[in-house]
Formats: structure tokens, sequence, C-alpha cells
């Protein structure tokens, strides 16, 4: 049957549009050209323009030590990343960190002069076992002096029945984020902190339920605004370890919030660190066979921890104060209001059209003499909008019907909006001031707006956006 050309290229638009909305996607991500076919890359550090990072790879440029099966241990590399953030030709971090065991992951502190890594706990008597579960992980550290990296001790709280790995600094340097298998936990591997006071390590305190699951968590990373990401295959995700984020508020970690595709994937996913506005970064990810590093991008952000949005007050009830008592002699309560209406009454009830200054007056009049008994003076005020973004959009609608959602009437005064985020509450995401959106299921979904932006041009890069709920009928 012959198509005809109209209809065929209103089928080809529409399997365009149909390929975009496919294409599109929260975060690009693409692999570091540093990342081998044969060997394993994985838990990327920043310190400045280099990425630190835990490799089994080996050339003449590389010394390593090999297990019973020729296969190179794990060692601590840098590569210098040129300015599109590709990581250049790796190099060991320091040769006297080299050692007969597992070297790494590590992390950088803020100031970039300390280094906290994992290691196999060197057991004497078990040396020649050192890949067996016998000898356990622990932490140690190293400082560089006179741009050379010098062994610093290790973590007090080294156990050698059971490991302690993957670390990271928080933010301002004071406490220590890590994985352990120790005793007392909620099952598998769990994350721990430990805080810098009095000159040593307090006792590591697991970050409780809301984290840890009965499965592993491992590989912390705490971004400079306080926000968790960690891997973990005891909660939901797309399989294999997957990365979630969690932020501490009123005393509790938030329920982990999992990362979009392609940033997990149906392998393992898992240290992830990046800037402070979470815009980019690296993680690890077994997706392509063996552990590599890959950069990403994030192209629009996902949003958690919305306020739900608060509604606009216009409508007040007013009543006399001042003459009480008089409401039985035979008298007018007439109140007129700035917006040009009128009402008679004790007490009222009024709507204003929206935020501004206004008033309201009150005249009292002698019924039987139809003058004026008192005029009160005018009382002025202003109501003014909440400051938040503002989803103006049906309280409802119908499945397979396009509804319209607009952020435009959003109250950020001062808050230059650099990007509209939506996400519909159905997997569905979109950018714009005003967008559309069809819903192809019926039932309550919750809508949410954020804006990205910053106070000034060239201040700190933020989100912050409201949730509302809307119902979806079935034709």
């Amino acid at each position: 049957m012959r198509i005809p050309g109209k209809l065929l290229s209103i089928c080809f638009l529409f399997l365009l549009i149909q390929g975009q909305n496919l294409a599109q996607s929260r975060y690009a991500v693409q692999k570091l050209s540093l990342s081998s076919p044969y060997y394993d890359e994985f838990g990327p550090s920043l310190r400045g323009d280099t990425l630190i990072f835990c490799s089994n790879q080996e050339n003449e440029f590389l010394l390593t030590h090999h297990d019973g099966r020729n296969k190179g241990l794990f060692n601590i590399l840098q590569a210098r990343l040129d300015p599109q953030g590709e990581g250049m030709k790796p190099t060991v971090l320091s040769r006297a960190l080299v050692t007969p065991f597992n070297d790494g992951p590590a992390a950088i502190s803020p100031d970039g002069q300390h280094l906290v890594y994992s290691r196999n706990q060197e057991v004497q008597a078990r040396r020649r076992n050192v890949f067996e579960l016998s000898n356990r992980l622990g932490l140690y550290f190293a400082d560089e002096i006179n741009g050379e990296w010098v062994s610093a001790g290790d973590f007090p709280h080294n156990h050698p029945e059971y490991s302690i790995t993957t670390p990271c600094y928080s933010p301002d340097g004071r406490s220590l984020y890590f994985a352990s298998d120790m005793p007392g936990g909620f099952g598998g591997s769990d994350l721990y902190r430990s805080e810098w006071k009095d000159g040593g390590w307090t006792e590591p305190h697991n970050l409780g339920a809301g984290i840890n699951t009965s499965g592993n968590e491992a590989y912390p990373f705490i971004a400079v605004n306080g926000v968790l990401f960690f891997a973990s295959d005891g909660h939901e995700g797309l399989g294999g370890k997957d990365i979630f984020l969690s932020r501490f508020e009123e005393g509790q970690w938030m329920s982990p919030i999992h990362l979009a595709p392609p940033l997990n994937s149906e392998e393992d996913d898992f240290g992830l660190v990046t800037n402070a506005d979470f815009s980019e970064g690296f993680l690890s990810s077994s997706r392509d066979k063996t552990d590599d590093i890959f950069k990403f991008h994030t192209q629009i952000p996902q949003l958690f921890s919305c306020d739900s949005m608060k509604t606009n007050k216009y409508c007040y009830e007013f009543w006399d104060e001042e003459y009480p008592g008089i409401d039985s002699l035979p008298v007018i309560y007439e109140w007129s209001f700035s917006d040009g209406t009128s009402k008679q009454g004790l007490r009222v009830s009024h709507c204003f059209p929206g935020a501004g200054k206004h008033w309201a007056r009150l005249n009292i009049i002698d019924n039987r003499t139809d003058s004026t008994f008192y005029m009160q003076s005018s009382r002025e005020f202003e109501i003014i909008d909440h400051r938040q973004p503002v989803i103006t959009c049906s309280e409802s609608g119908n499945v397979e019907v396009p509804m319209l959602f607009s952020g435009k009437h959003s109250n950020m005064h001062g808050f230059l909006i650099e990007q509209y985020i939506w996400d519909f509450g159905d997997g569905g995401f979109a950018e714009g001031p005003e967008v559309e959106h069809v819903y192809e299921n019926s039932g309550y979904y919750t809508v949410r707006l954020g804006l990205k932006g910053s106070m000034e041009a060239g201040g700190q890069v933020q989100i912050t956006c409201v949730e509302r709920t809307l119902a979806i009928w079935d034709k």
C-alpha cells in the first residue's frame, strides 16, 4: 500500500519528536581515555586539575606488584586533566606509597595537603596470604612535604578482624567518612563517620538505618553543599551497586534519592565525586565489562527535598474594635476597599485581587438620618506573596490530554534565574518557563518546579524548588 506523502511527512515528524524525547537525558556521561579495556580504574578524587584514582593497570612507567596469578595489585595513580576535563597519561602518585599490598582508593583533604587511602593491613604472620579475606583493609594517611608524599601513620580504629575502606574527607576536613563491615552494623558494609577532636579520631559512628541497609554501602563522598553521595546494593536500584544521594536535615539523613540513568546503569556504579552545584564530576562504573572512570555533566538536574508550594493569602476578615458597643443602635457598618468594592456588616470577609499595597475604610452610618455616625481613617497595609517558585497549572487533568505548566509567576525577587526545571512525577521531566506534558495513566502525581540560578551575577549557583499534587483522570 502506498502511503501519501503528507501522511509520511507527519509520521516522520512524529518519530523525530519521539526520538528527541527518548534521547533526552538528565546527564551526559563519557568514559575517560585513561580507562583501559583490560584493567580496572575506579575511585576518582580531585586535587585541582589532577585526577587521583585507583588502578591495577601497568606499563614500563608504572611500578607494581603482582599476585600469585600474575595480576597487578592496585596502586594509587594520578593524571593531569586537560581543559576539557579529559585525563592525560597516568603515573604513580608516589613510589613511596607503593607496597606489596592493594593500595587505594584514596581521597584528598580539602586543602590538598593530606591523603587518606585504603590498603590491606599488614599482618606479618599471614603476609603471604595478602589476597585472602584474612588480611582486612584499613585506612592510612600521607602528607605532602616539599612536593613528596610521606607516610603519616594509620587510622587508630583499623582492626584485623574487619575492613575499613573507601574513605573521604568532609568539606571542612574535620571528619572522615568510610565503609566498614565492623560488628554492630545493619549487614554487609555500612557507612561510618569519625571526627578529628582533641588531636585524635573519635570512635566511628554509624550513619544509621536511613542510609545503611542489610546490603552493602560504600564509596561515600560529601559535596561542598553537604550532600552525601554513596553507592549501595541494598537500596532499590537498577542492578548491582547504584549511586544515591542524601542530605542531613533536622538531625537525620533524608531518604536516599536514586540518581537517574545514565549515571546509574544495570552494572556496578560507584565512587562519584562532584563540584559544588553537581553540574559536573566523575564516577566509576563496570558498564563496559571492567571498572572505568567516566566524566559526567548535568543537563537537567534532579529535584529533591522540595518544599510544598505555599498558597498566597489574599482573603481577610475585617471587624470594628473601637466601637463594639454600638451594634445595638440603628447603624450600618459600611466597609470600602482599595479595589473599589464595598460591603456592609459588623464583620465582613473580603478577597483582594493580588499582592500589593491596599487599604480598608469603615464608615458607620446612622440608619435613621442616613448620615455618617463615624468615619474611621483608612488602614493601609501591604500583601506580600511568598518568595518561592510558583507552579501554575490546572488542579486536575485527563489521561493523554496535554497539560500546560508555567513557572512565569514565580516570586523570586533578586534571584537571577538561569534554568526552569520540571519533574512531572511520572518519570517525565523538562526545562523551560512554560511547558506541556501528557500523562499516560490516571492517578495522583507530585509535580516539582526547580529554579536554578544565583542571587547575583557570578554568585553561588543554587536550586530552589517547590512541589504540588494534581489528579489525572481517565477520559
